[in-house]
């Protein structure tokens, strides 16, 4: 029996499809599903980020602000949470230590209660003035920013690439780059 084509209801329209035509419509329904996922996962990877913490050069204030800072505070390091840094009063200046535990990459945050910076992973300590290790399984001396003056404001590089990787577990006044 001849179906006529003008039977407009849903029953009507899904008699009139064949079973080909319902396979091409299925498979092309997911080719393009699968494109539009795969496009939405992609997509994001092409984006620039912007740098905002990490990797970038950080004014941190004046030289006399910095020290003051630190005669009233007796010399608790300055938490500085953007370039994941701590300014230290190093014997004769200035120093920014990186927070990563050379051990094996913990955060490491200061402890007042100790006076002295602890890995909360595994427990290694470090010095607040020197960040060298007093116990624990580090390696190494925290690593150390470059940091310099200019125009009458201190600014620090942290770029991770571009640290002061001290071998020795000793502090070095070599290592120092702004004095008092």
């Amino acid at each position: 029996m001849i179906r006529p084509h003008t039977d407009t209801t849903v029953a009507g329209l899904i008699g009139r499809i064949k079973r080909r035509q319902l396979l091409r419509l299925g498979f092309l329904t997911g080719t393009i599903l699968a494109t539009v996922e795969l496009t939405a996962i992609i997509v994001p990877f092409f984006r620039v980020n912007k740098i905002v913490g990490l990797g970038v050069k950080i004014p941190v204030g004046a030289k006399a602000t910095v020290l003051s800072q630190f005669k009233s505070s007796n010399d608790t390091p300055i938490l500085n949470i953007e370039g994941k840094f701590f300014l230290l009063h190093a014997p004769g200046g200035i120093a920014a230590a990186y927070r990563k535990c050379t051990h094996l990459g913990c955060s490491v945050p200061w402890n007042a209660a100790e006076d002295r910076f602890h890995c909360p992973c595994h427990g290694s300590l470090y010095d607040k003035h020197t960040a060298v290790v007093l116990g624990g399984p580090a390696p190494r001396p925290l690593d150390l920013f470059h940091i310099a003056d200019t125009n009458g404001t201190l600014i620090v590089d942290t770029n991770p690439l571009n640290v002061l990787t001290r071998a020795a577990n000793a502090w070095n006044p070599k290592d120092l780059e702004i004095t008092e």
